[in-house]
């Protein structure tokens, strides 16, 4: 059976909640897994002499916005927060799942 929670207890999840820290975690989470992608076919996309897509000039092509929009994107611009539209988009493109950009390593 799962717990049930009050009305107090939702009241205190929001209390703590911080938007610009779940958005950091986020942004950083997106830089981490470009990178990986980027390191994990690096190799292929070189002994192929093809354009490596997980470069971030690639991805911000690709997500149709300017690469230094997508630069303070991934270093968390505090004043250009990410919003869920490019959200969603980055999801897609990486074809990652939610929780691996929520994760707070």
């Amino acid at each position: 059976m799962s717990k049930v929670s009050y009305f107090e207890d939702l009241q205190d999840k929001m209390a703590s909640f911080n938007l610009s820290n779940n958005q950091a975690t986020i942004c950083k989470n997106i830089k981490r897994i470009r990178k990986e992608l980027f390191e994990e076919n690096k190799n292929y996309y070189k002994e192929n002499n093809l354009k490596n897509p997980y470069s971030s000039q690639s991805i911000s092509e690709l997500l149709g916005i300017s690469h230094e929009y997508y630069k303070r994107l991934e270093s968390f611009d505090k004043t250009k927060p990410i919003c869920i539209k490019l959200f969603l988009k980055v999801m897609v493109l990486f074809d990652k799942d939610i929780s691996y950009f929520l994760k707070d390593d």
